[in-house]
């Protein structure tokens, strides 16, 4: 096998001439302009998650490290296991985010000033990655399609246990909300030394609206209020995973039937069962000033396929989901369309995620969400 090299001019100071050797190990030499002799430095190998956004939270996960001394022309080896440690590895950049591989140089000018310069290694990591074939551009529509359902008719289909929770969770979050915004119009009105709750200052000392702040917070009450609600409305139904799957790969296949199971309370009309999944971009961004700035994370679906669907005219009251949904699901499409996993940490990466839908008129859908990590990430790069 030749060595593959090549040279990169990443700034007017630095130059970085990379050269893969037949054992797999890396070259690095890394020569600098004459001012910067003598500066402290640190060589990085990382893989790197970069967010699209106007305030980014990026991320990165460090697979070498090595600190050195400018002199002139330096060689720094990264040995054949660090690059495995990133294989298998493909660029990917998508309305989210992007996922990079690269090398980093961090050289200390003065006491608080460092300058960072970096250059990507795409080119010397395999990837083997198949083209991925085309998809629809409906991601959103197909992951969180939108729930419509009648409030009364879905309410009086509950046990009464359910009835009175879904009451009583409307009714203290309704309240809790409005005594809320209570306290913040009291707040507002009166001067500091009389708050209740919300100070007209944040914690940089810069004025701020405490009724704007009581918003924020039953907007936030109300929210939680309504997700405990539908979580209840759900219980018009059992709808459950009946096995669980691993070590998915290109060939499996499995029966719906054996898949899920359920029952219900009452009948369901058009009723449609769905088996979807996709690529999830995730990242995290900021939102907020001052005292109400937060670190909000996302996960965008940004790929989807769909696997399974299927509508029947009724579902009778108490009948098995079981018995009407006898047909095969095949899992290939998933390997050809989607992006294998390429997380650097809990919260930044792509990531994949699939589940099981029952989507019916008048009540709140259903959904099962399914293990990511049951597909075998090998298969994804065979074609």
């Amino acid at each position: 096998m030749e060595n593959i090299g090549v040279t990169v001019k990443v700034s007017n100071s630095i130059k970085f001439e990379l050269e893969k050797q037949e054992d797999g190990r890396l070259v690095c030499s890394v020569s600098t302009k004459s001012h910067l002799l003598g500066k402290k430095a640190v060589f990085f190998i990382k893989k790197k998650v970069s967010v699209k956004d106007k305030r980014p939270v990026h991320d990165d996960k460090t697979l070498f490290e090595k600190s050195f001394i400018l002199k002139g022309v330096q060689k720094i080896v990264i040995p054949a296991t660090v690059l495995s440690k990133a294989s298998p590895s493909f660029p990917y950049s998508g309305s989210k985010i992007s996922v990079l591989f690269e090398a980093e140089i961090e050289i200390r000018t003065l006491l608080f000033f460092k300058h960072k310069s970096h250059v990507s290694l795409s080119n010397f990591v395999a990837s083997d990655l198949p083209k991925r074939a085309r998809v629809k551009n409906n991601a959103s529509e197909l992951m969180e399609p939108k729930d419509t359902f009648k409030f009364f008719k879905n309410l009086l289909s509950l046990s009464k246990q359910s009835q009175a929770n879904s009451l009583t969770l409307l009714l203290f979050g309704g309240a809790s909300a409005m005594f809320n915004l209570y306290v913040g119009y009291h707040d507002q009105m009166v001067p500091e030394a009389m708050t209740w709750f919300y100070s007209h200052y944040d914690s940089d000392r810069d004025s701020s609206s405490p009724l704007f702040k009581a918003i924020g917070v039953s907007t936030l009450i109300g929210f939680l209020a309504w997700l405990g609600v539908k979580k209840e409305f759900q219980k018009y139904m059992s709808f459950h995973f009946k096995k669980k799957l691993t070590k998915i790969n290109r060939s499996s296949t499995i029966k719906v039937c054996e898949l899920i199971s359920g029952r219900s309370r009452v009948d369901l009309f058009d009723a449609t069962l769905r088996i979807v999944a996709c690529n999830l971009e995730k990242g995290e961004c900021l939102r907020g000033y001052g005292s109400n700035q937060r670190t909000v994370q996302f996960s965008h679906p940004n790929r989807a396929v769909l696997l399974y669907s299927k509508k029947v005219p009724v579902i009778n009251k108490g009948e098995g989901l079981g018995s009407l949904f006898m047909d095969e699901v095949s899992f290939k499409p998933m390997f050809d369309c989607l992006y294998p996993r390429q997380m650097i940490s809990d919260t930044h990466g792509l990531d994949l995620a699939w589940e099981v839908q029952l989507l019916v008129d008048d009540f709140v859908d259903q959904e099962l969400l399914g293990d990511p990590n049951a597909f075998v990430q090998k298969e994804f790069y065979t074609a």
